[in-house]
């Protein structure tokens, strides 16, 4: 269609972004160790769009939460990534254990979503009633 932007990859999402596994001062950027593949997950892949993030941190629900490196291994998302994931701007700082603010980001709403449909739906919402 035209005017609409292709889609994102995991890498165009996460770039920039030091490599978890190193001590960085990025904040919620933090390596989680444990992650692991099993049939049917195996983790989003680099250069292909996020799978959706799970409301979950083990076991099927979490088996998703995960990045599938060029070697075939694979990690767990720290949760920078993930907020960048669902288009959280760098400066908002998620507070909470991992498993709660993962929960949170597998819930929410991508923000760049919600803002796309708040301002197409702001016309509507500000329309002066019509009589009648």
């Amino acid at each position: 269609m035209k005017g609409i932007l292709p889609w994102q990859t995991v890498r165009d999402a996460i770039i920039g972004l030091p490599n978890p596994v190193q001590e960085n001062d990025v904040p919620n950027h933090v390596h989680v160790p444990g992650a692991r593949k099993y049939p049917g997950h195996t983790g989003s892949h680099f250069d292909w769009p996020a799978k959706a993030l799970k409301a979950g941190n083990h076991g099927v629900p979490g088996g998703e939460n995960m990045l599938r490196l060029p070697n075939g291994k694979v990690r767990y998302f720290t949760l920078r990534e993930c907020g960048r994931l669902q288009t959280f701007p760098d400066k908002y700082v998620f507070t909470g254990t991992w498993s709660a603010v993962i929960r949170q980001l597998g819930n929410a709403v991508p923000v760049e979503l919600s803002h796309r449909l708040a301002e197409s739906l702001k016309p509507v919402v500000l329309a002066e009633p019509t009589p009648g």
